[in-house]
């Protein structure tokens, strides 16, 4: 954290330095004029800064409704129902249902925070029954045995949230519509999870449940990011001497810690200091203005055996791949449902163009109905760059349209009709 707040204050000082000599960086961003006209017709009301997913969702007319659904492990899981409030409830079809499951040290509230232009409320408004998973812990540690200072609470990698946290969310929704299938939908980690789920190597009948995944910025294969310095140390750790620094326990609870005494606005600097220090992002095609929103909802607890599962010896980082990549033997079979991509061209955590070299050429099961790559976008910017909505979330739209079971039976989206 020392480290990434002393370069955050380096750029800034060098911003300031050029823009004294009348070199405004600021004014070659991407969206910079729509940024400040944005910023000028919102209402004070509107800059609050709140770890809400409600509050946002009704400054765009919509509400959301949470449930806690417990897993097969007895995790207790936050779960977000977005609808509009003025919406009869006796209209002869129903919208089709929709699940969003998030990143890495993200939660929900990344799908919520670019105002009308964020994924859940664009799809909301589109016609869409929409879902927002939050993985196990997240900001709300909740177990039904095991307490936060008990090692059995933190025993757990994505492994887990790929075959517990996502069929519980899908049954969950499922059970509550009376639907048969859920469309789905994930960014980065969420994709993982869906991925290792859907192998033939997990739970591959979930597929049955899913009418068509959209993966935005799918982390499969690592990028070159993974050989930073910073990272490549955990690789040298054998499994011992990584429980003996980090425990069996939260990864970077200080991190939590510090969210909790200073204030919000302080919390979205040190966070997205640290995160751009450790990732690489530039929030260059994000408004700025909604900075503050985007990391109030990051990061969140995560257990250190997680982590090991991305960078430790013998991980993902290791293989650079969550699954074999150098098997000729298919990793899917033919209950998994249609899938389409959009990667992000500039993003240098994942390598997104190998998945689809993989998905078109060693799966034969596969239906890959899009593969959408997006240059100069980094990885979070398809869901909070300015334009992400034409670049991404219409996209995303369609596809799920154009998988929906028994699509008859549902009201079809906005500019859906021709599909």
């Amino acid at each position: 954290m020392t480290v990434a707040i002393f370069t955050d204050v380096g750029v800034r000082i060098r911003t300031g330095v050029l823009g004294f000599f009348g070199k405004h960086i600021t004014e070659h961003r991407h969206f910079f004029e729509m940024e400040y006209e944005r910023a000028r017709k919102r209402s004070k009301y509107d800059k609050k800064v709140l770890r809400n997913i409600d509050y946002y969702a009704s400054l765009v007319g919509l509400r959301a409704q949470q449930f806690e659904i417990v897993t097969q492990d007895r995790f207790v899981l936050q779960l977000f129902r977005i609808y509009e409030p003025n919406e009869l409830e006796d209209r002869k079809k129903s919208k089709y249902p929709v699940l969003l499951i998030h990143g890495l040290l993200q939660s929900a509230g990344a799908f919520c925070v670019n105002e009308e232009d964020s994924l859940a409320f664009y799809l909301c408004k589109s016609g869409y029954d929409v879902w927002l998973g939050n993985n196990r812990c997240g900001f709300d540690y909740k177990h039904l045995d095991f307490s936060y200072n008990n090692p059995r609470l933190w025993e757990w990698d994505v492994r887990d949230m790929a075959t517990k946290d996502v069929p519980s969310f899908i049954n969950f929704i499922l059970e509550r519509t009376g639907h048969q299938k859920v469309g789905l939908v994930g960014h980065s980690q969420g994709t993982t999870q869906v991925f290792l789920a859907l192998s033939r190597f997990h739970v591959p009948d979930l597929g049955k449940k899913i009418s068509g995944f959209c993966a935005l910025a799918p982390s499969i294969y690592a990028g070159p990011l993974i050989d930073r310095d910073f990272f490549k140390c955990f690789r040298y750790l054998s499994p011992s001497t990584y429980r003996l620094l980090f425990g069996i326990h939260a990864f970077m609870p200080a991190m939590l810690v510090l969210r909790s005494i200073i204030p919000k606005r302080a919390v979205t600097y040190c966070s997205y200091a640290m995160l751009h220090f450790l990732f690489g992002w530039s929030d260059d095609r994000w408004d700025q203005f909604l900075e503050g929103r985007m990391f109030q909802f990051s990061p969140v607890y995560i257990s250190a055996e997680s982590m090991r599962w991305w960078l430790g010896r013998d991980s993902f980082a290791t293989r650079r791949c969550i699954f074999d990549a150098e098997t000729s033997e298919p990793w899917f079979d033919s209950r998994c449902p249609p899938i389409a991509l959009w990667i992000a061209q500039e993003d240098s955590l994942v390598d997104g163009e190998r998945l689809i070299n993989r998905l078109e050429n060693a799966e034969p099961d596969v239906v890959l109905l899009k593969k959408k790559v997006i240059p100069t976008y980094e990885h979070l910017d398809v869901l909070w760059a300015v334009d992400a909505v034409d670049q991404v979330a219409k996209g995303v739209k369609e596809v799920l349209w154009s998988t929906a079971h028994q699509r008859e039976d549902f009201r079809c989206p906005t500019e859906c009709e021709e599909l």
